[in-house]
């Protein structure tokens, strides 16, 4: 690398990290400054004074709460689904001795091409139809399943050794405990990944779930927000305040989960 490259580097590197982090930052250094403050622009954001208020007008306004407890539910359970359905797709398609199996893995990754606004009237009709428009279980349902995730676990269960699976087979160690007593143990930088990276998707859903239910206390909190900034009007505090709160669990997860989620994903990569 060359004396200039070796300069501009970090300097680039800091202009993206800026970039990135500026909308993150004005969220909670806006979420405390008196609401008046906002009004002024950038220059409001200078930290002078600081303030809670904010936070109890957007509790006031919505109940951000219960559509907290609403996200963590649809959350966990798309995650788990993606999960396992992910797991056992891959299994199949990798030790299943499927005829087809290149062909249904290429269905799989020609999936992953089509934009997920194309099967939403589809899975709206479908809801509707079955009874569960406006219910929790109705925001992740459709989501059950994952093309990212079955193409995660396929990559990983590939690469496991041959030599493994023959001695498995041997002493007569079925399918069922070779998958979860040797195969997703040894697999668990991909399953961490896997998760954390269903879980974001799961959390940040938000057209789905406001197009799917009515009423706020059915409501994920994503949607919730769309609602309060509706009507919130001019109180930028309150919404501030309440993206911030928002986007706090995922953050959260992302920092802890870091190391796991990027070996996780170089492995699915270079195997």
């Amino acid at each position: 690398m060359s004396r200039i490259a070796r300069y501009l580097t970090p300097i680039y590197l800091t202009v993206v990290v800026l970039i990135i982090a500026f909308p993150i930052l004005y969220a909670y250094i806006g979420a405390f400054r008196p609401a008046g403050a906002l009004s002024g622009g950038l220059d409001g954001l200078i930290p002078t004074s600081f303030t809670l208020d904010n936070f109890a007008r957007a509790l006031n306004r919505a109940p951000l709460f219960l559509q907290l407890g609403n996200s963590v539910i649809v959350t966990i359970a798309q995650t788990a689904l993606q999960v396992v359905t992910g797991i056992f797709a891959a299994y199949a398609l990798v030790f299943g001795n499927l005829r087809f199996s290149k062909l249904i893995f290429g269905v799989f990754l020609i999936s992953m091409m089509i934009p997920g606004e194309t099967t939403m009237i589809a899975n709206y009709l479908t809801v509707r139809s079955i009874g569960l428009y406006d219910t929790l279980v109705a925001v992740f349902l459709p989501f059950g399943a994952s093309a990212v995730t079955i193409f995660l676990f396929y990559q990983a269960f590939r690469s496991f050794p041959v030599e493994i699976h023959e001695a498995a087979v041997l002493d007569a160690v079925g399918p069922m405990r070779f998958l979860w007593s040797f195969l997703v143990p040894l697999s668990r930088p991909t399953l961490a990944a896997a998760t954390i990276t269903c879980a974001i998707a799961a959390w940040n859903g938000y057209l789905w779930p406001l197009l799917i239910t009515d009423t706020p206390e059915k409501r994920t909190v994503q949607a919730g927000i769309s609602q309060m900034a509706d009507s919130v009007g001019p109180d930028i505090g309150a919404l501030l305040a309440g993206s911030a709160l928002v986007s706090l669990p995922m953050i959260i997860v992302v920092i802890i989960g870091q190391s796991a989620l990027t070996r996780g994903l170089t492995e699915g990569a270079s195997k």
